[in-house]
């Protein structure tokens, strides 16, 4: 718990105001009331550039309020992020609506619950925050019974204000609750979807960021380039080890899938590597039609799940066939922009350029830099265990091939592989055994090894099924397959990740484990990655 000295009371309004502009949004202004004898509650659900649900408790004569991604649960135990936010004026609570694009919070809102509160510890509840932790009694349609916040302390580079909203275990807990399956307001019983369809909704404008400010629209009247039509997307180098450059930038290496992103008339196009439609996958990125101040765009990223530490895991995007957590757009390079085709100019200035274009920096993430210190970064990303680094010249053009003026430094070994087979499953285990994997040198198909760990129930069934639609009767592999059950071939479509311990020197894989299966690489290009030097 936070000692008094660390914590801020409830009671101020100054943050809600600055981010507002009160001659432009019917939104209350707000002022501070006296404590009433019934302290009341709310919580709001807001699906802005992510759902979530604002916890407003009254207190000090404002609303106490945390953003809980996950959402309150009546699950006893459950641990939820509330990351802490400014204090909101307490007619708030009654708000339902939409707040256009473009505007602070931008999305739709409904009151997903309400009431009214007690303390189960203490008697003032602002000097229960001030502390660090309250413990509370809730009344509501939906929430009810004893809960917990408390502050935490905050992770290495994480930003902002976290607790953890815990619900007590009393005759209210139900370990089944999903906040999910109760979408409907407690005031209206509309839905997110019936106010974001609803023309006569509450419409509130909020004032725009500073980034928003300093980065206006360019008009469409003016006379621009045309838009690029890239035939490949600019790829990097394996390299063996980390260097230091002043002349090299240096980013993390995301774990995701690598896609064009294209705004043009206000339709959004995200195209992977061998052009495939990313938004059939991942139609939560639509909103990536008003993410940008500079239109037509056309930005070069990664689509990552983050975690809760700001870092992405491509087995993550595997996991949900709905929307992913976290689910990222982590822009890198910027080929277009304010009319103008901007491949032949350096990285550098290009970065510059698509850092002050992000209007909407929770749904995109800027993908940051370090100049001339590639050991040091390499070591952060050992320690944290992601994939690795990439090195980029800064003044590299924008090129449509593989290039050595960018380079990848990998903290483990990890590439695709094309699966051109199967093994028969052995004991009680149900769909295959291992796929048979291969990379191609020089146009022909050479089998590398196998891999049958890695694969969840649900998994082996999804990919056989996949497997069995394209089986033929021949190997599509040059060599001979050294397996120790009875195979089946496919044909070479199929594209997985795997991560594997080493290379053997006749250029095999040791101890493979399975990550995921690739959509956004073509199994033509799929070869051995053999670090050069740097």
């Amino acid at each position: 718990m936070a000692k008094k000295s660390d914590a801020v009371r409830p009671g101020s309004l100054t943050t809600y105001r600055k981010k507002r502009d009160f001659k432009a949004t019917p939104e209350p202004s707000g002022r501070k009331e006296k404590a009433a004898k019934t302290m009341r509650f709310v919580v709001q659900m807001h699906r802005a550039t992510r759902l979530h649900y604002d916890f407003r408790l009254e207190a000090g004569g404002v609303l106490a309020s945390w953003a809980v991604p996950k959402g309150p649960t009546l699950a006893p135990g459950d641990r939820r992020l509330a990351m802490h936010v400014e204090d909101h004026p307490l007619d708030y609570r009654d708000f339902e609506g939409n707040i256009p694009a473009g505007q602070y919070g931008a999305g739709s809102v409904i009151v997903w619950d309400r009431g009214t509160y007690t303390l189960a510890e203490g008697t003032d509840p602002a000097a229960e925050i001030g502390a660090g932790k309250i413990k509370f009694v809730l009344h509501g349609k939906k929430l009810n019974g004893e809960f917990t916040l408390v502050k935490i302390k905050a992770r290495e580079d994480e930003h902002g204000d976290p607790w953890l909203l815990i619900k007590d275990r009393d005759e209210h807990a139900d370990s089944d609750y999903d906040p999910a399956e109760h979408p409907e307001s407690a005031k209206s019983g509309k839905t997110l979807a019936d106010i974001a369809a609803d023309p006569r909704a509450r419409t509130w404008q909020s004032k725009p960021s500073a980034r928003q400010a300093a980065a206006p629209r360019r008009s469409s009247a003016v006379k621009r380039d045309p838009l690029p039509h890239p035939k490949s997307l600019m790829l990097a180098t394996l390299v063996a080890e980390p260097f230091d450059d002043p002349a090299w930038l240096f980013e993390i290496k995301w774990d995701g899938y690598r896609a064009l992103c294209t705004v043009e008339d206000g339709k959004v196009s995200l195209t992977s590597r061998n052009g495939l439609d990313m938004l059939k996958r991942f139609p939560g990125l639509t909103e990536l039609s008003g993410a940008f101040a500079s239109l037509p765009v056309m930005v070069d990223g990664e689509i990552v799940s983050l975690d809760s530490q700001g870092r992405s895991e491509f087995q993550r995007l595997q996991e949900s066939q709905k929307k992913p957590a976290g689910l990222t757009f982590a822009a890198f390079d910027l080929l277009y922009a304010d009319g103008e085709d901007l491949r032949s100019k350096p990285l550098d200035e290009r970065k510059k350029l698509l850092e002050r274009l992000i209007r909407d920096n929770q749904l995109v993430l800027y993908s940051k830099h370090v100049v001339g210190r590639g050991k040091e970064l390499f070591e952060v990303a050992r320690r944290r265990k992601l994939e690795g680094i990439i090195g980029k010249r800064g003044d590299s053009t924008y090129q449509e091939r593989r290039s050595r003026d960018w380079v990848k430094i990998k903290t483990s070994y990890e590439q695709e592989f094309v699966v051109g087979g199967w093994t028969e499953p052995k004991g009680s285990r149900k769909g295959f055994g291992a796929l048979l994997l291969g990379v191609y040198e020089k146009k022909k198909l050479r089998y590398v090894g196998s891999v049958g760990t890695g694969f969840t129930v649900a998994k082996l069934a999804e990919l056989y099924e996949r497997l069995q639609k394209i089986e033929r009767k021949s190997s599509p592999f040059v060599n001979d397959v050294d397996a120790n059950a009875p195979t089946h071939w496919c044909s070479p479509q199929l594209v997985a990740e795997v991560r594997f311990a080493e290379w053997t020197r006749d250029g095999y894989l040791r101890q493979p484990a399975y990550v995921g299966l690739r959509l956004d690489k073509p199994a033509a290009d799929v070869v051995a990655e053999i670090p050069v030097d740097a």
